[in-house]
């Protein structure tokens, strides 16, 4: 099999004349693909397919594959000139799954096309060391906080991926999620409103205190598996779930990286933030022209809520 050139398309272009759309056999032998240059000046690489052929790849930003008529059905795959030296790649590789591997026409096509796009697809950014930890205590929270009580109707309400004040907001209650690896029970509380409860709601606090270790049981991929698990046959609840993950950066390719990191569970708490709990007042306000303030809150000597408790508050959720 001779592999389709830069001389190749030269040739081409020399022997068109204006306003023609010139086509030829790649090999004299083989009339199932051709080769054309149309009057614009853009490469086509046409491949015979099956009548019955239904489905055609999407186009690439640069590549773009048409369903036509040309004394039979064929995928005409085409690219403008300046993309010649990749248009060339793809249609040697096309030509490898047909001729050599002797693969379907209209799956050779489909198939390096989203090889091509797979390989040209930016790098997913891994999650840096305090987005994970955030990530990890919020799943946690939500697989063993809220779905006990509230079943599949939890991933509705996880409202963190959203950009909303707190991590999960219902109707009567919201909770914010504080996730550390550091030895005591310290917060860093980021916005002047986190710690305070919408009118006419509850404000729960969870606070998720996690050992980072290498031999850790457990990762943010475990615990999406697990809430998949929990979440059964509901796919509605699947596709909010797997999309809010998604938005705060979460790619499959993270279950191979050596960035992803392990945890153990050391312990977990829930507070009513209410009273005398730790937090600026509700009615503080900064002074003029303070435009942010972070403050650290301490909830070692706090009582925390029983699960009994916790059920009892969350049904009103």
């Amino acid at each position: 099999m001779a592999d389709v050139t830069a001389i190749r398309w030269e040739s081409l272009r020399q022997r068109r004349s204006p306003h023609e759309f010139i086509l030829e056999p790649v090999e004299e032998d083989f009339t199932d693909c051709q080769l054309g240059i149309d009057a614009a000046g853009k490469l086509h690489f046409l491949v015979a397919v099956a009548t019955d052929t239904s489905t055609i790849p999407p186009d690439l930003q640069s590549i773009e594959v048409r369903l036509v008529d040309y004394g039979g059905t064929c995928l005409d795959v085409s690219a403008r000139s300046h993309h010649e030296d990749l248009f060339t790649m793809l249609v040697n590789k096309i030509l490898y799954a047909i001729r050599i591997e002797r693969r379907d026409p209209a799956t050779s096509v489909e198939a390096t096309i989203d090889e091509l796009r797979a390989a040209l697809r930016p790098v997913a950014q891994d999650l840096g060391v305090g987005e994970q930890i955030g990530l990890f205590g919020e799943l946690w929270v939500l697989s063993n906080v809220l779905f006990p009580s509230l079943g599949t109707r939890a991933c509705h309400l996880w409202s963190g991926p959203l950009g909303e004040r707190h991590d999960f907001a219902g109707d009567a209650v919201h909770i914010e999620v504080k996730t550390t690896t550091k030895a005591d029970e310290r917060h860093e509380i980021s916005r002047l409103d986190q710690l305070r409860a919408p009118a006419g709601k509850r404000l729960l606090l969870a606070s998720v205190l996690l050992e980072r270790s290498i031999a850790g049981v457990a990762t943010i991929a475990t615990l999406a598996d697990e809430i998949i698990m929990k979440l059964g046959v509901d796919g509605r609840a699947i596709d909010v779930f797997e999309t809010k993950l998604k938005s705060l950066g979460w790619h499959d390719d993270l279950r191979q990286s050596g960035s992803l990191l392990r945890f153990n569970l050391r312990d977990a708490h829930v507070f009513v933030v209410e009273g005398g709990f730790p937090r600026l007042p509700d009615d503080y306000m900064p002074p003029r022209s303070v435009m942010g303030i972070r403050y650290t809150i301490d909830v070692a000597a706090r009582s925390s809520l029983s699960a009994t408790e916790v059920e009892a508050i969350l049904q009103a959720m």
